[in-house]
């Protein structure tokens, strides 16, 4: 992949395009924030990906139980690839090739939160028309996203993403049996849409040094216009969690979606800096979750 380009407000994924900011939310930035600074607030959007649940279908129904039925690795098919725009699952049991280890933390396995297609989501994200830029994830594969489910470690360590070639079968795992059930799958499409930061964000803080309530202002107004989703890939953070420095999001879930018990955690992302999302080393990746 190319390499990581810097703008004067924030670090750009290369080929991260955006598409046409609607006219309604241009107007209002430029009530806010003045003709001056309105194109450095617009160049502070990014494109995300919208995971909503497929409800009332075959696919939903077979992914059910993920305890029950062990089917629930791919995002149709038991190899992972996806077909009629389904995008992959929530929950369900990982489609794990051979001699790939399930992830462990503090000698418990990990929860698997989502395994997602990577050309499906490709496809999701250029549907809007190749001039505005290219995919910054992988173009093939699947992505899983573990977790600890217990939620024990606030430095952002109990988490793993893997980048994984599509094709094998679901892999049972001692979950239930060493205290981590496995989380029922749901099969879910995916869309395209904007994302704008919001005033806990110091790219947007940084535009407004002398009168931070504008930022505030702006933030308010923007999240009113653009519709927060229950399940966000890339863009930026929606929630009140805290930011880790250097990162940005590349999953987010809020508790409700999944049939999980978090007690009073409310959501799950998972978080990325760009030099290493530029470079596909999901290794690195960080978890952080919000408490009610």
């Amino acid at each position: 992949m190319a390499e990581l380009v810097t703008t004067d407000t924030r670090p750009t994924i290369p080929g991260e395009g955006v598409p046409p900011i609607p006219g309604e939310v241009a107007e209002l930035i430029r009530a806010r924030a003045g003709e001056r600074l309105a194109p450095l607030v617009h160049g502070l959007f990014r494109s995300s990906l919208v995971l909503d649940p497929v409800a009332d279908t075959e696919d939903a129904e077979d992914a059910g139980d993920a305890e029950d039925a062990g089917d629930a690795a791919g995002a149709g098919d038991a190899d992972g690839a996806a077909h009629d725009g389904v995008a992959g699952r929530l929950g369900g049991l990982p489609a794990l090739p051979a001699g790939t280890a399930w992830p462990e933390f503090g000698d418990r396995p990990m929860q698997l939160l989502a395994q997602l297609d990577c050309a499906a989501l490709a496809a999701a994200f250029l549907a809007t028309g190749p001039d505005t830029g290219g995919w910054p994830l992988p173009a093939d594969g699947l992505l899983l996203f573990f977790h600890d489910e217990w939620l024990t470690d606030f430095t952002g360590r109990g988490c793993r993403v893997l980048h994984v070639a599509a094709g094998a079968p679901p892999r049972p795992a001692p979950l239930a049996e060493r205290g981590t059930p496995a989380v029922p799958g749901v099969p879910v499409r995916a869309a395209r849409a904007l994302s704008a930061p919001s005033y806990q964000d110091r790219e947007l803080e940084r535009l407004f040094p002398d009168d931070f309530l504008i930022a505030l202002d702006l933030a308010q107004d923007l999240a009113e216009q653009l519709s927060r989703p229950a399940v966000r890939v890339l863009g930026w953070c929606d929630t009140d969690t805290g930011r880790p420095e250097g990162h940005r999001p590349l999953l987010q879930i809020e508790s409700g979606v999944l049939a999980a018990d978090w007690g009073e955690c409310v959501n799950v992302s998972f978080w990325i800096t760009p030099d290493d999302l530029a470079a596909g080393r999901f290794d690195r990746v960080r978890q952080g979750f919000e408490i009610a």
